[in-house]
């Protein structure tokens, strides 16, 4: 009794599988009877990211420079050769708070105090921006503006102003510029060629949801095919369409002949 029950529902499983792989095939001959549509849409989707990044986004450049975060101060005995683990790891737990003093506000404010930046602080926080690299002690400072000579400047103007910050803030401790900021020859963002590629994959993922959804969605029975497959009905015989055959008039077969017939 078990084994027939397990028996019925291995067959069942198969059959489940069946139509499943069926369904898939059915979806991949719909996406494909529909190919033209899908590079269409794929182009459509192309063509207005790069529009869009083109003309309707201003393009941003980045200057950044690179410090050297030092639990000691400048000058002093304990030099960069002389440091142990214990130094390091100071260093590297100072880089946190070295990283919030460079883009604070009377470090920016100064900066563009020396450079006759006339903008405010509350406008450009957010595009100044630092990380810390947790493998070593250094603290890199990004600026990214509209203007690529703004933004070199101001990185320039906070990494000249900085270290003094640092040192009357933190004391026993220093900080040394290992990279200046350089002038970018560049956008740093958007990136044309990234976005019109996702423009492209936006537009061929939607025409592909588009067709499975009509395709899905569509209860026709289109062949006799498709007749016996999904009900297991046997097709005896068939209705000829004599609209169709009206619309061929001149073409051998039965289709002129009914054409004739009307």
């Amino acid at each position: 009794m078990n084994t027939s029950t397990t028996g019925s529902e291995d067959r069942s499983l198969q059959s489940s599988d069946r139509v499943k792989e069926i369904d898939l095939l059915d979806i991949g001959r719909a996406i494909w009877s529909k190919f033209w549509f899908v590079i269409l849409l794929t182009l459509i989707g192309a063509a207005l990211a790069f529009g869009i990044t083109n003309f309707l986004i201003h393009p941003t450049y980045r200057s950044s420079f690179t410090a050297y975060v030092n639990n000691h101060a400048s000058g002093s005995e304990n030099n960069v050769s002389s440091l142990n683990s214990g130094d390091t790891a100071a260093s590297q737990t100072l880089a946190q708070t070295y990283a919030s003093i460079l883009k604070s506000r009377p470090v920016v404010e100064d900066a563009m105090d020396r450079i006759s930046m006339d903008v405010n602080y509350d406008d450009i926080a957010d595009d100044i921006t630092t990380e810390v690299d947790t493998d070593s002690q250094l603290v890199t400072l990004d600026v990214t503006l509209e203007n690529a000579t703004d933004a070199r400047n101001l990185a320039r103007s906070i990494a000249r102003v900085a270290p003094k910050y640092v040192a009357s803030i933190v004391e026993g401790s220093s900080m040394k510029i290992v990279s200046s900021p350089i002038l970018p020859d560049r956008p740093y963002a958007p990136s044309i060629p990234k976005n019109t590629a996702v423009g492209a994959i936006i537009g061929c993922l939607l025409a592909m949801i588009i067709i499975i959804i009509r395709h899905l969605t569509d209860d026709r029975i289109k062949s006799v095919e498709e007749l016996e497959a999904k009900f297991g009905f046997s097709v005896i015989g068939t209705i000829p369409n004599f609209d169709e055959a009206a619309n061929n008039k001149g073409k051998k077969g039965y289709y002129y002949a009914a054409s004739k017939a009307k």
